[in-house]
């Protein structure tokens, strides 16, 4: 009888890890899926933008889709849509662009899931000409996807540019200055998310702030992106963001704030200004923050940070 149940034990154990390393191979499997189609949905927006096909933009970009640049803008697809279609149109007629994507890459972007989430930190470099001037601008980004409907859509991106030296000159595309930019948003609005994040960063504030007690409220791969556009896992941006008040009369403060929902995936933008010092002639330029979260199980995790500054 101890023989049985002793072979009975093993076969047990030997069926659980045999089923425990199915499951995980499966997990591999389908994140290695997901991976490989973002970066295929992302090869085909960079031939898009040289080819000028509108198709991809549709199709990859959700509806809503959110663009954090210097302001964030709330209508960037339908900006690039319109761009993209007027130039299609004066390609089919023989006309030669003013505008013109030479090149469009990313170069080693770095993945990060989350269920229907993922996260996306890359350097895209843009080589575009106008009229007789060259120019290669690179852009850190930090990217907000989610997979609904069975495909993954880019939901929101924070980006900064890196500029060639010295700029050419490079007036508004007329299809985007005739589509106008919107810097209020009207889509992905919850307050049922907004109330949890709210929670979530009231947590964070009352335990200090402290790097040492927050562990709990960033995912693993947490990735951070500073003013200098360098790229690392340390939380001191959105830390020291997050102590800002939203208080005006204050040396710095938070402004316009908002909240958006992409189901298991939510950002949090807003802008931090400081006033400038007594006898100082130069104005402060204002910063522009996106933190970027993921829900896993009941709970929002921190997933991402940005920063940039605002030029204009």
């Amino acid at each position: 009888m101890r023989f049985v149940v002793k072979n009975l034990i093993v076969l047990v154990s030997l069926a659980s890890a045999v089923y425990a390393q199915f499951t995980q191979t499966a997990f591999s499997q389908t994140a290695n899926n997901d991976e490989q189609e973002i970066r295929k949905s992302m090869l085909e927006i960079e031939r898009a933008f040289v080819s000028r096909d509108p198709e991809p933009f549709d199709r990859i970009f959700l509806d809503g889709y959110v663009n954090v640049r210097e302001k964030p803008v709330y209508n960037y697809r339908e900006q690039l849509a319109a761009m993209v279609k007027w130039d299609a149109a004066a390609i089919k007629s023989g006309k030669k662009l003013d505008f013109e994507t030479i090149s469009y890459e990313s170069e080693l972007p770095s993945i990060h899931l989350v269920g229907d989430v993922a996260v996306v930190n890359t350097l895209k470099k843009n080589l575009w000409r106008y009229k007789e001037d060259r120019c290669l601008t690179q852009y850190q980004t930090t990217e907000l996807w989610i997979k609904a409907g069975g495909a993954w859509k880019v939901a929101a991106g924070h980006m900064t540019p890196i500029q060639c030296n010295p700029m050419p000159y490079q007036p508004s595309h007329p299809a985007v200055s005739a589509t106008g930019a919107i810097e209020k948003p009207t889509k992905h609005l919850s307050t049922t998310a907004e109330t949890e994040l709210r929670e979530l960063l009231s947590k964070l504030t009352d335990a200090g702030l402290r790097t040492d007690t927050n562990t709990d409220a960033f995912a693993p791969e947490f990735v951070s992106t500073a003013l200098n556009s360098n790229v690392s896992k340390d939380r001191s941006l959105v830390l020291e963001a997050l102590k800002i008040p939203t208080i005006r009369n204050r040396e710095r403060y938070r402004f316009e704030e908002v909240f958006l929902s992409f189901g298991n995936g939510a950002i949090y933008v807003f802008r931090v200004r400081t006033l400038p010092k007594e006898g100082q002639t130069v104005r402060p330029r204002p910063v522009v923050y996106s933190i970027m979260f993921v829900k896993s199980g009941a709970d929002w995790l921190i997933a991402a940070g940005h920063a940039s500054e605002i030029l204009d």
